[in-house]
């Protein structure tokens, strides 16, 4: 009986992984009438720690729309924070074992920078020269304060004035796509970014987390 239940188990997880991928070459067409169909853009994620509300921008349609995907399909429902870069960012999501079959086109703007607190979706580094974002992997940047105007050199006022007030780490910029940002609840980032590691930058306990859409 248990072997039954375990293979039933299985078929689940199997169809439900089945019905969240999309065929490459139609990626951005379904992404696009998701997003016409789904224009809700603030979510919150539920730890143990209390809860982070995130603002995604409409100027990345198509990221916006996989993570509003992802979410209403339950694919964030018993996830967690399972990568600690100390001092840079907290990642979470899907890991590599269980990626889906497509990626998403970046969609870099140069107005979008990795500030503290921005949301922004991982990738591949191999056969990927387009730096297309994993479906299911993001992170939040959780860098402070370390510049000085020499590093900002390249960047104009408004962007430059963001980087010396709030932190965050400037050598992601054009490499990650970034599409949202934290709104309430960056404490809470800040909290989980301090948990004690293990090995492989992994926190010894993963922080689990529940995610909703709000409007």
């Amino acid at each position: 009986m248990r072997n039954l239940l375990l293979f039933c188990l299985g078929l689940v997880v199997f169809s439900a992984c089945k019905n969240r991928e999309i065929p490459q070459d139609e990626v951005v067409q379904t992404l696009t009438e998701y997003g016409k169909e789904h224009p809700e853009n603030r979510v919150n994620i539920h730890t143990r720690f209390g809860d982070i509300e995130i603002k995604l921008y409409n100027e990345t349609p198509l990221h916006r729309a996989n993570f509003i995907r992802m979410i209403n399909s339950g694919f964030y429902d018993d996830r967690g924070f399972y990568r600690l870069v100390k001092g840079v960012c907290i990642q979470g999501g899907g890991e590599q074992r269980d990626q889906l079959n497509y990626t998403v086109p970046a969609e870099f703007r140069p107005n979008l920078i990795h500030k503290k607190g921005t949301l922004s979706m991982a990738r591949y580094s191999d056969n990927n020269p387009e730096k297309r974002s994993s479906s299911t992997e993001f992170f939040i940047v959780t860098k402070g304060i370390f510049y000085n105007e020499e590093e900002l050199a390249k960047y104009p006022p408004a962007l430059k004035s963001i980087y010396l007030k709030q932190g965050g780490e400037i050598i992601f910029d054009q490499e990650y796509t970034v599409f949202g940002e934290v709104t309430k609840g960056l404490d809470i980032v800040d909290k989980i970014a301090q948990m004690p590691l293990g090995g492989f930058e992994r926190p010894t306990e993963i922080v689990k987390f529940s995610m909703k859409v709000l409007d």
